[in-house]
């Protein structure tokens, strides 16, 4: 009879690495939820794809740490992804030192444009857009690169407004500060905003508006109706927000809310307001009037 040495089979090693990728997609998944319902502010994905240098971290923990202990390098990999995810939250200036580009401005022509499309996009900042302007579209920045593109069809105009382009892949870029848009006030005009955690005030009422359409995370916003032809329709989409409607003498309005827990008040004693909406007493027969429709989670409203 022989003596047979039976040597154990070592245990494998843990997989963590099919942990890390569901990781990153739950935590992506959380936060672009929370920036849609206006809990912080919305995430671009040129926000997300500046931080790259995070991935050649994550390989050095791969490399240092992982078949030692890949626990403790799962560990160091997801706080790496929580600090990305912080940094595309935050959208700081820049990774290492602020990116400051000067003030920015830009003019569109009319060149014959008897219609207007405008549509201004941003993040976090302060927004103004009213009319006034002897070009079709003003724009200017105190702070911060603009991009102001133009697409003409016919008669008709379509101008956007939006952050510009990052050049330098190492840095997030600034976001505009201080921006201001200026239509022309004597050609019809559609109006839409987007934007993140900001200051946005619209003031409409020297805008020949045709429709408005308003759509912001945790903000404030500030809007002023315009002198309608017809039935001018207003949709405001909003997070956590703080919403004011000014309804300018004469002007017939209609104000109804849907969505989360929303406050309607009104200091504007042409408006009688009714549970989650408020209307003055000539909406119903007017002609030329505003329908405005406010969709959002934590929001009040106040007309004024």
């Amino acid at each position: 009879m022989s003596d047979t040495t039976v040597t154990p089979t070592p245990a494998p090693a843990p997989r963590r690495g099919g942990l890390l990728w569901p990781v990153v997609l739950i935590a992506l998944g959380a936060v672009v939820l929370l920036g849609n319902l206006g809990y912080v502010p919305p995430v671009s994905w040129r926000a997300l794809a500046a931080l790259w240098p995070l991935v050649l971290v994550t390989v050095g923990i791969e490399m240092l740490v992982a078949r030692r202990q890949p626990y403790l390098a799962l560990a160091l990999e997801i706080l790496v992804i929580a600090l990305g995810i912080g940094l595309s939250i935050a959208q700081p200036r820049g990774y290492f030192a602020p990116v400051s580009s000067g003030p920015s401005d830009a003019t569109v022509a009319r060149e014959g444009a008897t219609a207007l499309m405008l549509r201004v996009a941003g993040g976090a900042g302060d927004y103004r857009v009213s009319g006034g302007a002897a070009a079709l579209v003003e724009a200017h920045s105190d702070n911060g690169q603009l991009s102001v593109r133009t697409n003409r069809s016919g008669s008709g105009a379509e101008v956007r407004v939006e952050p510009g382009e990052v050049t330098d892949i190492f840095r997030f870029g600034s976001p505009p500060q201080g921006v201001t848009v200026r239509v022309a006030s004597d050609l019809p005009a559609s109006v839409r905003v987007d934007g993140g955690a900001g200051d946005f005030t619209v003031d409409l009422r020297d805008v020949m508006t045709t429709d408005v359409r308003i759509d912001t995370g945790a903000s404030q916003v500030h809007l002023t109706l315009p002198t309608p032809r017809g039935d001018v329709p207003v949709k405001i989409s909003a997070g956590a927000a703080s919403i004011e409607v000014v309804v300018p003498a004469g002007v017939e309005a209609r104000i109804t809310t849907r969505g989360g827990a929303i406050s309607v008040r009104s200091d504007n004693a042409r408006l009688t307001v009714n549970g989650g909406a408020a209307e003055t007493a000539g909406y119903a027969a007017a002609k030329d009037r505003v329908t405005v429709d406010v969709q959002g989670g934590a929001a009040s409203v106040a007309i004024r």
